[in-house]
């Protein structure tokens, strides 16, 4: 999946253009991105996408708050 469009902290150590793993840009956007993140998200990936990776997502008591609100 291309990065362009997130904000642009979200994958600072990633060139602008790349294509990275769709599990990956879910749980950096969940992490680190704005609500605007989370919706351009959602339309790209869906929600059936995201919502598998934070039920498989290992460690994911450290972002309960954050899963709470994209789960909804």
């Amino acid at each position: 999946m291309n990065i362009h469009g997130f904000s642009p902290y979200i994958f600072w150590s990633y060139n602008r253009t790349a294509d990275l793993d769709p599990e990956l840009i879910i749980k950096r956007v969940i992490i680190y991105g704005e609500v605007s993140d989370m919706i351009l998200l959602a339309t790209r990936t869906g929600k059936k996408e995201i919502l598998k990776v934070i039920r498989n997502w290992t460690g994911r008591e450290k972002y309960d708050k954050h899963l709470n609100f994209m789960e909804r």
